[in-house]
């Protein structure tokens, strides 16, 4: 008897040590995928409209990685295949180099005039040297001019990685740009999904490197060349994966009937909530600048889906702007022709601006804000400067060379927009 009852006692203590490890191991495994989505409220309204509306637009605000052929275009195979019936359109807002501080300000022209009713907000990495502070102003500025146009559209946050993040992701932390925007997704009750914690397992398992050359994808499947930018054949095909669980999870969850979002009072002051783009062409006395319509110029109808021209702005050449507002700044292209742009503002020498770097072999878009003004009326004068510029020593700094000298011997200031966090004022002849 006593035999018998030892053995029942090592049974019961097996079977009680096993479940324990068994519970572990699920708890475990749910946390990681907690990690991977942080559902909240989730997008209710998408799928409630993807059920009962013929067209559903979704829209892509983000950098580099959103603009490549990649996690976007999945999702949107996903969409299309689960929801045949409805007429999924795609809004691609993502411009390479670009941050949330950018994103706030092309909202309205890239977003919101075309009456998005999901907006995916990507702009974790760009973010990741950005002043919290700065982060928190941006992202609800997004927020708030989303839902102040329209209550039932639903945002989703989207975070991808680059190495830079991994030794603090090891610590079991988030980089500071996440951590920011995790903070606003839980006042908000946004979902946010994590792509980065899958790449990581999959790296940590050895089956995956996180970085290599096409060549090293022949012997082990390789996340991204540079750290940064997944190979869509694999890198966002990960991506691709942590969506579809995210969304399959999202859509059991959600219920069957609108629910307008609300708008709670801001985290954090002075939110970006008036920002605009204004045409080079709406500034008063525009005409110094020399127009140049990038459809027809070889160099630049690449940015013919963003803008119609630029105002070319040469040494001497300067514009005057009169607005109301807290905020100023421009929209513009940086290039091998690029210059020197001083900023006054009422009156006071206020910023430089170079418009030539280490990556200038090429044109590409970029932008400057000058922020924290008083919320009153401003003059600025924008002046390009008569400056020199050793272009061969900037691009030596990435090992870059000059294949065609001519190309550089410009100085000049390519004005597309001009950024204000207020309105113009006086800005007709």
């Amino acid at each position: 008897m006593k035999d018998n009852l030892s053995i029942l006692t090592v049974n019961l203590s097996v079977m009680l040590v096993t479940s324990m490890f068994l519970i572990s191991c699920d708890h475990s495994s749910r946390e990681l995928k907690s990690k991977d989505l942080h559902e909240r409220s989730g997008v209710q309204n998408t799928f409630f409209k993807l059920k009962n509306q013929d067209t559903v637009k979704v829209a892509y605000l983000g950098g580099s990685i959103t603009a490549q052929s990649g996690w976007r275009v999945y999702s949107l195979k996903w969409f299309r295949e689960n929801y045949p019936e409805t007429t999924v359109v795609e809004i691609n807002a993502a411009i390479g180099g670009t941050g949330s501080d950018f994103g706030v300000y092309r909202l309205q022209d890239h977003v919101l005039q075309y009456d998005s009713d999901l907006v995916f907000v990507e702009f974790a990495v760009n973010d990741a040297s950005t002043n919290p502070e700065t982060i928190s102003q941006s992202m609800e500025g997004i927020i708030h001019q989303i839902w102040q146009q329209d209550p039932m559209i639903d945002i989703c946050f989207i975070y991808t990685i680059k190495s830079d993040f991994i030794e603090t992701y090891e610590k079991d932390s988030l980089p500071s740009s996440i951590a920011t925007m995790e903070e606003i997704a839980d006042y908000y009750q946004i979902p946010s999904i994590n792509f980065g914690y899958k790449v990581l397992r999959r790296v940590n398992q050895g089956k995956l490197l996180f970085k290599g050359d096409e060549a090293a994808k022949d012997t082990i499947r390789v996340f991204s060349p540079d750290g940064v930018h997944p190979y869509p054949d694999s890198g966002h095909k990960i991506y691709e994966e942590v969506f579809i669980e995210a969304f399959n999870q999202m859509k059991t969850n959600s219920g069957n009937k609108i629910v307008p979002h609300k708008v709670p009072q801001p985290l954090t002051p002075d939110i970006s909530t008036n920002t605009k783009m204004f045409s080079w062409t709406e500034i008063k006395n525009n005409r110094v600048l020399t127009p140049v319509i990038v459809g027809d110029d070889p160099e630049f109808k690449k940015f013919r889906n963003y803008f119609e021209s630029v105002g070319v702005g040469e040494p001497g050449d300067s514009i005057t702007i009169q607005f109301s507002g807290r905020s100023i700044g421009f929209y513009d292209l940086m290039g091998p022709g690029g210059g020197t742009v001083q900023l006054t503002l009422d009156g006071q020498p206020k910023k430089t601006f170079s418009r030539f770097d280490k990556y200038c072999t090429y044109w590409r878009i970029s932008y400057k804000t000058v922020t924290g003004l008083r919320d009153t009326v401003h003059t600025a004068v924008f002046k390009v400067l008569d400056k020199s510029i050793d272009k061969k020593e900037i691009l030596s700094e990435r090992d870059n060379t000059m294949e065609n000298e001519g190309e550089y011997v410009n100085r000049n200031w390519y004005l597309a927009k001009v950024l204000v966090d207020g309105d113009l004022i006086d800005n007709q002849e």
